[in-house]
């Protein structure tokens, strides 16, 4: 097998893209990659991210891959969960704390930079086939929606329960989990008694 054909080989197996850290995984023909593009055999979708011309790559799983880091978060969590049917005017992203967000907000997206908790409840979504994002599981993002930090508008936290106790099995122990990790309750109780 030569160079073009492994190339080739590797973004058949990765559905049509490839990311910098797969090229380098894979002991991919780097200088070969690099003439596929010039003679537009490949296409770059962003930095460190490579595509055969007919391939489909999702919005969200493009800025997943330029923000690694990043978690989505509070309204664009509720929206990729199916609780809400306002598409985000802007994303949203959560970030461990220390993280540079210069960036982030210069492409349209709200960071939110976590001092703890972080990591938990990390989960991921499938836009496309292969194309995966890392986004905040129902519950967390519910109850972290209810934090007045964020203001986040009742006109979206009201359908997101509905839908969430309509749609879903309803998993009461996460939700006081991470009711209690966000001190917020009372404020998720209140919800429930109107809705259970």
């Amino acid at each position: 097998m030569n160079n073009i054909e492994m190339i080739m080989a590797s973004f058949r197996q990765h559905q049509g893209f490839l990311t910098f850290q797969q090229v380098l995984e894979e002991k991919l023909p780097y200088k070969m990659l690099l003439r596929m593009i010039d003679e537009g055999q490949v296409e770059v979708e962003g930095k460190g991210l490579y595509r055969l011309p007919d391939t489909y790559l999702d919005e969200w799983f493009v800025t997943q891959q330029r923000f690694s880091k990043g978690i989505f978060s509070l309204e664009t969590a509720l929206w990729l969960h199916g609780l809400s049917l306002t598409v985000p005017f802007e994303m949203t992203m959560s970030f461990p704390y220390g993280t540079n967000t210069k960036n982030v907000k210069s492409e349209g997206i709200r960071p939110i930079v976590l001092r703890s908790y972080y990591d938990e409840g990390i989960i991921e979504l499938e836009r496309q086939v292969g194309q995966k994002i890392k986004v905040y599981e129902p519950e967390r993002v519910l109850a972290e929606c209810l934090r007045p930090v964020y203001q986040v508008d009742v006109q979206v936290i009201a359908p997101a329960f509905k839908m969430y106790f309509q749609n879903h099995k309803v998993n009461y122990s996460k939700l006081f989990h991470y009711a209690q990790l966000f001190k917020v309750t009372n404020k998720l109780q209140s919800y429930m008694e109107v809705l259970t």
